[in-house]
């Protein structure tokens, strides 16, 4: 069996979840962002035939790591001097529904971060921080100071007349582990779907 897991698509999602279509075993990832964040795909899809051409009923499980060029990856771009929550609601299996059967390959997910204002996608994966295995969210700076240095002061409150700092850019990635392949997966489409919601931090 070809199991062909190469469209996971990154949906830019604002205030209204847009839904799409792909071909072939997929993870559609939901995207949604607050408070004037921008979110930008920049890899937009994992494709775990980059890891394996053919993934076969049977086969031991595939891994796409975060230093691999299938690593998806995106950009938070926002205010430097506060920080953001990202949360990952992500299914445990990719699963295809067959008459009354559904038919499933055990899926984990693994997400880390980079907010050291990289200029590229290669220079963040090599600062990025992992997020241990289990955690679903994560809370960090846009910005976080390069010397280790102490905290800033606290945040300014907008006010008239106040000009905000020149937004910075943190990098998240995700990345995963399909299968094992069950031994009698039938040939289909596999589906699943990544939430991933990005807020400014209230620390309510």
């Amino acid at each position: 069996m070809m199991q062909r897991l190469r469209h996971i698509i990154l949906f830019m999602i604002f205030s209204l979840l847009i839904t799409g279509l792909a071909m072939a075993q997929r993870i559609n990832f939901g995207l949604y962002a607050t408070d004037g964040l921008v979110l930008t795909g920049i890899v937009s899809e994992l494709d775990f035939n980059a890891r394996k051409t053919i993934i076969l009923a049977g086969d031991d499980p595939i891994s796409i790591l975060l230093s691999d060029d299938a690593a998806a990856a995106l950009t938070i771009t926002g205010r430097p001097d506060l920080d953001v929550t990202v949360t990952i609601d992500a299914p445990a299996t990719l699963d295809l529904m067959s008459g009354q059967t559904t038919y499933s390959i055990p899926f984990s997910l693994g997400f880390a971060y980079s907010n050291l204002n990289s200029v590229t996608t290669e220079s963040a994966k090599s600062q990025a921080i992992q997020v241990p295995a289990g955690f679903t969210t994560a809370v960090f700076p846009i910005w976080r100071r390069a010397d280790g240095g102490p905290p800033g002061p606290p945040p300014t409150p907008d006010h008239t007349g106040y000009v905000q700092p020149a937004d910075k850019t943190a990098y998240l990635f995700i990345y995963g582990t399909l299968g094992p392949v069950p031994g009698d997966s039938p040939v289909g489409l596999y589906e699943g779907e990544i939430n991933i919601t990005v807020s400014y931090s209230t620390y309510n």
